[in-house]
């Protein structure tokens, strides 16, 4: 495993780096009750975040995460624009390894919940799986996986508002990176056309249910909004149901205003409550008893 950096981490309390993408919370020495009556936590929480996430938003995640799961290990992983549309997937796999060497040590009684979120993080998530299937042979060891607004398809107007939200909020460099983007996007839209290769969204959307790297043990729960501009929720119901054809549990969860990866912010009740309850289900062996914390 890479050094750890033990400098004060923006995505929460007890945060370290691993990597210049990679941030870990190693399990509290002492917990302190919050209004939860967990029996079984999940062992390890990977937080596959959007693109260009800020950490302020992350760690509303992350900080509810340690309200609801006190014990819990958390591994939050960040995707910027770069990793899309300049750096190298040797690379991106470099900055992931140690995620991947913490999912590759993890005991066989421990249990991961897996929180995805938007296309960045599927991405990350597919090639989290698809490395330690190489290495391995095996599927991503997760119990349980969440996918908010994800996964969606891959379209030039939908992949232009999700690069754009990386952007400088300076009008003048806005400006000059939005027309940088228009290039890049064009030429590289152009490119998959003449070539006939699969978009990457495309690649990752099938990748997500490949039984494969994503075992049909692991239930699923789906939060999505009528209301997202970016991903289309008719693209993430067909997904969950393709997934239930495929021998997946599926929850749904349906939003009819909140934006994209915004539904936590609209109603966090609703949020955390359908998270416990994925946790809580009858899907998992032993499952543990969650009472709510909110």
């Amino acid at each position: 495993m890479t050094d750890q950096t033990t400098t004060p981490s923006p995505y929460g309390f007890g945060f370290i780096e691993l990597s210049p993408t990679v941030f870990y919370r190693p399990a509290p020495e002492k917990i302190k009750a919050s209004g939860a009556s967990i029996t079984k936590e999940p062992s390890l929480i990977l937080f596959p975040s959007w693109m260009n996430a800020s950490p302020r938003h992350v760690a509303k995640y992350t900080n509810g995460y340690q309200r609801l799961f006190p014990s819990s290990r958390i591994l939050v992983i960040t995707t910027s624009t770069k990793h899309f549309l300049i750096q190298a997937t040797s690379q991106r796999i470099k900055d992931l390894e140690p995620a991947l060497d913490i999912l590759n040590n993890l005991q066989s009684d421990e249990k991961v919940l897996l929180h995805s979120c938007s296309n960045g993080g599927a991405h990350a998530t597919w090639l989290l799986a698809t490395t330690h299937k190489a290495r391995t042979s095996r599927p991503l060891p997760i119990s349980k996986a969440i996918f908010d607004s994800a996964p969606g398809t891959q379209g030039y107007k939908a992949s232009l508002a999700a690069f754009s939200m990386g952007l400088p909020k300076n009008p003048v460099a806005h400006s000059i990176g939005s027309g940088l983007l228009h290039i890049l996007l064009g030429v590289w839209f152009c490119y998959v056309y003449l070539t006939g290769n699969e978009q990457i969204v495309d690649t990752v959307r099938k990748g997500l249910n490949d039984t494969d790297l994503f075992s049909t043990a692991a239930s699923r729960l789906y939060v999505y909004s009528v209301a997202d501009k970016l991903i289309f929720w008719q693209d993430v119901e067909a997904h969950a149901t393709e997934a239930e054809t495929k021998g997946y549990k599926v929850q749904t969860v349906k939003y009819l205003e909140s934006g994209h990866t915004a539904h936590l912010l609209q109603d966090e009740k609703r949020y955390w409550n359908a998270v416990s309850g994925l946790w809580d289900s009858a899907y998992l062996s032993s499952p543990g008893s969650i009472v709510d914390a909110w």
